[in-house]
């Protein structure tokens, strides 16, 4: 599992290919299950940690056997690792943060993609193929987001809805979900010349730009890590209080030292990886990532499935229309 990085994330490589699916699901309803999970942990993660960690206090209890004098007093540490505590919270609360900010902005996009598709094929006359290919490239657009948020060009649900042809021109643009929302204003323009009114243009329009802006927040949060300086300093005071733990232990529990140290270093470790993690939602490496494909499919069951429901002919006047309508007229 690698730890959230302040670049662009490059495609994965056969050799590295995420060994367990990483992907956010919901607990289960037995304590010890979920106590004892490894699939969806950081536990592998930290392990080294951890053994290091024993390892160096088993060391620290060999040479306190030989010179008691490398103890220290307990009571400074007592008072750093409340300290550490709240260094922790931070790290893990802005993880927190950014993990359910981009989760409420593909919520969002869930129900833009679904209102954009409803315009797009009630408030127009346009024949079947024309509907079809409008929901095609609403429904592609997700997909196209998913990929391009974790710098990949696979589109494998996006060639079954559009073609080879189209998936290849989307792949070889500069900037994929720009492409998509391009083309998706191209056949709002046309969807225009087939009834579509000014005040439901103006409504997909909408959708379609706030999916663009969908797309610029997940890429803000992205590529906006936390600041590195935060980073450093947790890390850094872990690895202190952890080096000086086992000489403040060691002259009161002395060959238990090693086992207390492994305890006490196991959620030190853990809660860090967490908060590392959870900053990246999007790429399939880091833990609890966002289920992007899940929704993604989703988002296409519901948009394609317009077209199993015929179109009501309904001719609306002037008049008929809402208020609204004509202040975007003027």
């Amino acid at each position: 599992m690698a730890l959230f990085k302040n670049k662009t994330e490059k495609p994965l490589l056969p050799h590295q290919e995420v060994r367990f699916d990483l992907t956010n699901k919901g607990e289960s309803k037995s304590f010890l299950r979920t106590a004892l999970a490894i699939k969806g942990s950081a536990s592998l993660a930290v392990t080294r940690r951890v053994i290091f960690t024993t390892c160096f206090s088993l060391a620290c209890s060999v040479v306190f056997h030989h010179y008691p004098q490398v103890a220290i007093p307990i009571t400074p540490l007592e008072y750093s690792g409340a300290v550490l505590s709240l260094f922790l919270l931070l790290r893990i609360n802005s993880g927190l943060d950014r993990w359910w900010e981009a989760r409420k902005i593909w919520g969002s996009i869930v129900n833009q993609s679904r209102n954009l598709a409803i315009i797009g094929y009630e408030y127009s006359s346009a024949n079947q193929a024309l509907s079809k290919t409008f929901l095609s490239w609403v429904a592609a657009f997700p997909h196209v987001m998913r990929e391009s948020l974790r710098s990949e060009k696979e589109l494998t649900e996006v060639k079954e809805l559009l073609g080879e042809e189209e998936t290849n021109r989307i792949k070889n643009s500069q900037h994929m979900p720009t492409y998509v929302g391009a083309k998706i204003a191209e056949l709002i323009r046309a969807l225009r010349t087939k009834g579509l009114d000014n005040f439901a243009f103006q409504r997909a329009e909408r959708e379609r730009a706030l999916l663009i802006d969908a797309i610029g927040a997940c890429e803000r949060i992205r590529n906006t890590p936390i600041p590195l300086a935060i980073a450093i300093i947790v890390r850094r005071f872990i690895l202190l209080f952890l080096l000086l733990l086992p000489l403040g232990l060691v002259d009161r529990v002395v060959w238990l030292t090693p086992l207390v140290v492994a305890l006490a270093s196991y959620p030190l470790f853990t809660l860090d990886e967490i908060g590392a993690e959870i900053q990246n939602p999007f790429s399939p490496r880091n833990l609890s990532h966002l289920p992007l494909k899940n929704i993604c499919i989703n988002i296409q069951t519901n948009v394609m499935s317009l077209l199993d429901k015929p179109k009501a002919k309904v001719i609306v006047t002037a008049s008929e229309l809402p208020p609204e309508t004509e202040e975007l007229e003027q």
